[in-house]
């Protein structure tokens, strides 16, 4: 599916779930039944023509009792099966993330350490990013020992790169155009 169609299947699950006064309810229940359509034989299943569809209705019936859907998400996915769009879940989980952080003043990012930060210090950044963007920050934190040092951080496809490898290969340029101390 193209990025039009998906953000257009999640502005209308978006203004239902506004009208309903669930944005952010939603948001997790989605992300919770992508995760699961992810497994390639059950969303090979839900997506099938040549299954019935009353075994397709009654095995997305199973899937949302054991995620504990709310009946507003249960009846999208549902219509996402019936327009043979099921498989298209990421890319519609993803516009509707946006559209809800960009609702509530949120942006994500990406913090990469190369070693596990304290929760004080992760929060710190986090505080720091939230005041210079003027948004709320949300961080997924990752681990990569390969920036030996120093921390890189990713925000709506800008880097901030504090990492000690960075610094190391701009080092080993500068030697080798001859712009070392003398």
């Amino acid at each position: 599916m193209n990025g039009a169609l998906d953000k257009r299947y999640a502005r209308a699950l978006a203004g239902a779930a506004r009208s309903a006064n669930r944005l952010e309810e939603v948001a997790g229940e989605l992300a919770s039944a992508s995760e699961w359509l992810q497994d390639p034989e059950l969303g090979a299943a839900l997506a099938s023509p040549i299954i019935a569809a009353d075994a397709r209705d009654k095995l997305l019936a199973e899937l949302s009792a054991s995620l504990k859907l709310s009946e507003l998400t249960q009846n999208f996915l549902a219509l996402l099966v019936a327009n043979h769009r099921i498989n298209e879940i990421v890319g519609i989980d993803r516009s509707y993330r946006d559209l809800v952080d960009k609702e509530l003043g949120r942006v994500r990012g990406e913090l990469r350490t190369a070693r596990p930060l304290p929760d004080a210090s992760t929060e710190e950044i986090r505080s720091g990013l939230s005041k210079a963007h003027g948004l709320e920050v949300l961080l997924n934190t990752e681990t990569d020992a390969s920036l030996v040092g120093g921390l890189t951080v990713e925000i709506e496809g800008r880097v901030y790169d504090g990492s000690v490898r960075t610094q190391l290969v701009e080092l080993a340029r500068a030697l080798t155009r001859g712009e070392g101390a003398s």
